[in-house]
């Protein structure tokens, strides 16, 4: 054999077993890519704990754990999922986890469409009926973007104030007609069943008012369905686990009947199912 034949045979040796180590890699990191996360973790609001809690059972099956984190404000859930100290998080609607990466540059996203939806209403330990709202009374709205937005708007569909054309997203800086003088204030959400006692009325989403034992079919006033139909809850991902097995696992046990009586026997028409 001369030196050039010795060469090519020793070449094509070389690229025999480059071949065979780049396809020993790639089925390695086929493999790795295939499998699924066993425990997760999932964060949630005092408000959704219980809605969590109710799917626990199903997912817990054949080796897998579903650990719940509740978290008692709004912000930190998001946070930790952006970070990835959590996995999936179940305590927020679309437009308020829209307008959170707006805000914080996050790049959180819903996974598939919602699994519940609730209402806002106004409600009172004061008055019986909006009508009966006095010329300077205290009405208290959730402080944060999406829901203020929410509140603000049906104030405006009941005739208390009228905002800006345009606004899609409304402030108290939009109000540009306030007939009553109300006096509006902001608070955190999960303040404002306690504050019917100082307040004349609240604009409080069903779920809050359940859970802060308030009837839901108490209220006053309420928003139109059309605008309810907007904020159904989803379970917020980082924008990579839109494919997760995990993820679509806690999707069915989340969306179970087991849930659904659940929610109809606790909630009594607060939370509609959307499955």
């Amino acid at each position: 054999m001369n030196m050039k034949k010795a060469m090519a045979l020793l070449l094509i040796c070389l690229l025999g077993l480059s071949v065979v180590g780049c396809g020993n890699s790639k089925s390695a990191d086929t493999a790795a890519s295939s499998q699924e996360k066993k425990s997760i973790t999932v964060g949630t609001s005092p408000i959704f704990k219980d809605i969590v809690a109710a799917a626990k059972e199903d997912f817990d099956k054949d080796g897998y754990v579903l650990n719940i984190k509740v978290f008692d404000d709004l912000v930190t859930p998001n946070i930790a999922l952006q970070e990835g100290s959590i996995d999936a998080n179940v305590y927020q609607h679309g437009p308020y986890l829209e307008q959170f990466n707006q805000n914080k540059g996050t790049t959180l996203a819903p996974y598939n469409g919602g699994l519940v939806k609730y209402f806002m209403g106004v409600f009172s330990k004061k008055i019986k009926n909006i009508n009966d709202l006095q010329a300077g009374a205290t009405v208290s709205i959730p402080n944060d973007p999406s829901n203020r937005s929410r509140a603000l708007k049906m104030l405006q569909a009941n005739g208390l104030i009228k905002l800006k054309d345009g606004a899609a997203m409304p402030t108290k800086l939009d109000i540009v007609e306030n007939k009553k003088n109300l006096n509006i204030v902001e608070m955190d959400v999960m303040k404002l069943v306690s504050s019917l006692d100082d307040v004349d009325c609240s604009t409080i989403n069903s779920v809050i008012a359940v859970q802060g034992n308030v009837d839901p079919k108490s209220a006053i006033a309420l928003e139109d369905k059309a605008e309810s139909d907007k904020y159904s809850i989803v379970i917020a991902v980082q924008k990579d686990q839109k494919v997760d097995k995990t993820i679509a696992r806690l999707e069915t046990a989340l969306k179970s009947d087991k849930v659904k009586k659940f929610l109809e026997e606790k909630y009594k028409g607060a939370i509609v199912p959307l499955f």
